[in-house]
């Protein structure tokens, strides 16, 4: 059946009968193409039939914003896209994330968190300055409402009508669960608000009581509403409820979003619930190790038997080398803390928050609060450490700046995933921090090349009276390459061509082309420079600065400003003024001539 269905056009054919089979169909597909290419596995098994659903109730005017993003899978299959599933995340391939380029039907591009309200809600204001009148939709699950910018944008909403999907598949928001809610909510979705209206009408007409009555009518139905069905947060924003119901069960969705669709003209919230992983039961028993899986990381997986990820032995996963480096040095200091986004196992702090619960601290998808929430742990004597990817504390800019740094708050900030990231692509590439840290005075960057390098680092980061930040990518080397008081240099002092290198994989890739006429930096501090380093560069000496982010404010410019006195060549590598797609990280190093042949090739130019 999945193979006719070419777009919505051949969904909508469909009776609602064929729809469960057409789920299972979906579900089988999601599997092995995922289980090849990795992705984010157990939240698209959980939406298969929510997103047939919204297809088949929803036309082609209709706009959908999926928050995160991660969940679109199946979207992407039925908009078009499901004979190059099989390309997903591969370089020049479909995209993991909706992605407003590779099609129209992606009506908002989204990779994080806590954009899909706020987006919505644009597309319905701008749709409503135009005059039209299709429908806007916004998928939001996985924790989005703990985000910030989700209460902005609740706060926002008024009366434009729009539709919020709640997709509840960890946890719910309300207590209003049973058969008593469920037929309040098939009751107020029908002719309910049509009704409503029209004795809103009739009562408006009659002279001198009809307005009375009908504020008294309002008061004792929002009474009533408040004694047996308590969504008072939603009540709160004036926004519609309806809810809670399985999301999983295709008819009922389907039930609810047509008569949603032609019976309510208000901001209205449903409230659904998914089960993660629905439909492959190694997903459904553990949807945490099945949220994200790396590419081949479960191929076997498809006929039963599950085999774990294979990382290669030199390399150690970075979240480890945290969590275990964190968990010694609390030992030894109580007033150690730790601070994550929602993350908790990605970044390695599992065993920490099992063997110090009150010094852990899940704040939830706000990276803004995490970060000025740990200004205000350090302010108070505790040694705060904010474990976030390097793409999400993008979002924390202003209380970097403005709560630690100002103040110069002795907070260490972990970006994990800094560099290339690969098939995850444009919108979590860890590019980036070295530019929008750098210009922040006060605040000191690390960069370890090595896991003994990292976990050094992190010691040592409780010696400083400021705040300094760590960045790393997912591995790195399990050699003993150790920090000293500056850079670590390989090859001969007198070289005439150095490579400073920033970061594991750039080190790995340079680190043969060391010798008697190139000398390779292994550069541990991005922020402040090492000078005593630089002030024995020579005037004819040729610089090659080379790191994993946008050359615009990264590296390489600060080591320039700094040797144009001098009067040598500097030249800068690392990536152009652009967003980069999804690949391989090898591919990627390749597209930027950051990998081991194109580096040597560089260097032979240059000698």
């Amino acid at each position: 059946m999945l193979e006719n269905i070419k777009n919505i056009h051949d969904l909508q054919k469909l009776d609602v009968k064929q729809l469960p089979q057409l789920c299972q169909e979906i579900r089988q597909k999601l599997v092995e193409d995922v289980s090849r290419n990795g992705g984010h596995l157990a939240s698209n098994l959980g939406v298969v039939e929510l997103s047939v659903a919204l297809h088949y109730v929803f036309g082609d005017d209709d706009k959908i914003v999926w928050d995160v993003g991660h969940q679109s899978y199946v979207h992407k299959i039925l908009t078009s896209r499901g004979e190059n599933f099989c390309t997903l995340r591969q370089k020049d391939g479909l995209c993991g994330f909706p992605d407003s380029a590779e099609s129209d039907r992606d009506s908002f591009g989204t990779g994080h968190a806590g954009t899909a309200i706020s987006a919505a809600l644009g597309l319905a204001k701008a749709r409503d300055v135009a005059g039209q009148n299709h429908n806007v939709v916004a998928v939001v699950g996985d924790g989005a409402m703990t985000c910030g910018t989700t209460y902005e944008a609740l706060n926002n909403i008024g009366k434009t009508k729009m539709l919020i999907i709640l997709n509840d598949n960890n946890m719910s928001i309300s207590d209003n669960v049973g058969s008593a809610t469920r037929n309040m909510s098939k009751m107020r979705v029908g002719k309910y608000d049509k009704n409503k209206r029209r004795l809103k009408a009739f009562l408006h007409k009659i002279p001198l009581i009809g307005k009375p009555i009908y504020k008294f009518l309002r008061w004792c139905k929002r009474r009533a509403k408040l004694g047996f069905v308590r969504n008072s947060y939603f009540d709160t924003f004036n926004l519609k409820y309806i809810g809670i119901i399985d999301g999983n069960e295709i008819k009922d969705l389907i039930y609810y979003l047509k008569n949603i669709r032609d019976n309510v003209d208000k901001p209205t919230v449903l409230h659904i619930i998914t089960k993660k992983g629905k439909g492959y039961a190694p997903a459904e028993q553990d949807p945490v190790k099945y949220h994200a899986v790396p590419v081949g990381g479960f191929a076997d997986d498809v006929d039963g038997a599950e085999q774990p990820t294979d990382v290669q032995p030199t390399f150690a996963e970075s979240s480890s080398i945290v969590g275990q480096t964190l968990c010694k040095l609390a030992s030894q200091n109580d007033k150690i803390v730790a601070i994550s986004a929602a993350m908790t196992n990605a970044v390695g702090l599992k065993d920490f928050a099992e063997n110090y619960p009150n010094r852990f601290f899940d704040v939830g998808i706000a990276e803004e609060h995490a970060v000025t929430f740990s200004a205000g742990l350090a302010k108070g004597g505790a040694r705060p450490f904010v474990c976030i990817y390097s793409t999400f504390m993008q979002r924390a800019y202003d209380q970097i700046l403005h709560d630690v740094a100002i103040q110069n708050l002795p907070v260490t900030l972990l970006l994990d995933r800094a560099g290339f990231v690969g098939e995850d692509g444009k919108t979590h590439q860890g590019l980036f921090d070295l530019s929008y840290l750098g210009n922040i005075p006060n605040l000191k960057i690390w960069t370890p090349a090595t896991a003994t390098q990292l976990e050094q680092m992190m010691e040592k980061s409780l010696a400083e009276q400021g705040p300094v930040a760590i960045r790393y990518p997912r591995t790195l080397p399990t050699d003993n390459l150790q920090i000293n008081e500056g850079w670590n240099t390989f090859g001969s002092a007198e070289a005439k061509v150095k490579l400073l290198c920033v970061g594991p994989r750039i080190l790995q890739n340079a680190i043969g082309l060391q010798s008697e006429k190139v000398q390779v930096v292994n550069v541990t501090t991005a922020k402040p420079l090492d000078n005593n380093y630089l002030a024995t560069i020579k005037v004819d000496d040729v610089v090659v600065t080379i790191e994993e982010n946008v050359l615009l404010g990264g590296f390489g410019r600060s080591v320039a400003s700094i040797l144009s006195a001098v009067g040598c060549k500097v030249i800068s590598l690392g990536v152009d003024d652009q967003f980069v797609a999804h690949a391989t990280v090898d591919e990627q190093l390749k597209q930027f001539a950051l990998d081991a042949n194109s580096l040597q090739q560089f260097v032979v130019k240059l000698l």
